[in-house]
């Protein structure tokens, strides 16, 4: 039987393993589009993706990632029910599951993974990451209070309150 240690352990682990593949997918993305675009700085581009409207479809993308390494560097321990409703998040962000929230991320991002074989292939690999999360809970209202729990922590944490240790 794994200890308590071990078992909060295991969804951190598999949260930055997610969010290393999530930011393999960000970077396959934005080298795609950058062949299209006119040629500048890595400052410039980074400036155009957090101010830019034309780049605001990518938003939730590196948002989600955003929450979850700023979680991942807060938390001493996140339990395995909000590790499964974060994988559940960016799982319905990267394919439109339940309810395509974000349609302008999805409609520019699938027309991608059609032309781009590097978006593809990172795609297919933050999926088998996000697939070692925990799995959600059988009923919806476990289901829902987990991402409401998950919900809770990034907005304490966008505030700046995560300075200290979360767990």
């Amino acid at each position: 039987m794994p200890t308590s240690s071990q078992s909060t352990a295991e969804p951190l682990q598999a949260l930055r393993h997610a969010s290393s593949a999530l930011q393999a997918v960000l970077g396959a993305v934005l080298e795609a589009e950058r062949r299209f675009g006119p040629p500048s700085t890595p400052i410039e581009r980074l400036r155009r993706i957090t101010q830019d409207a034309e780049w605001a479809w990518l938003r939730p993308l590196y948002g989600m990632i955003a929450d979850i390494d700023h979680a991942l560097a807060y938390a001493e321990a996140l339990p395995a029910s909000e590790a499964a409703a974060i994988g559940a998040h960016a799982r319905a962000l990267l394919t439109g599951g339940e309810a395509p929230i974000e349609h302008d991320f999805l409609e520019r991002y699938r027309s991608l993974l059609q032309a781009d074989p590097a978006v593809t292939m990172a795609h297919a690999a933050a999926l088998r990451a996000l697939q070692a999360l925990p799995p959600e809970a059988d009923t919806a209202a476990e289901r829902l209070h987990a991402r409401h729990q998950w919900n809770e922590r990034r907005r304490f944490l966008r505030t700046g309150h995560g300075k200290q240790r979360l767990s």
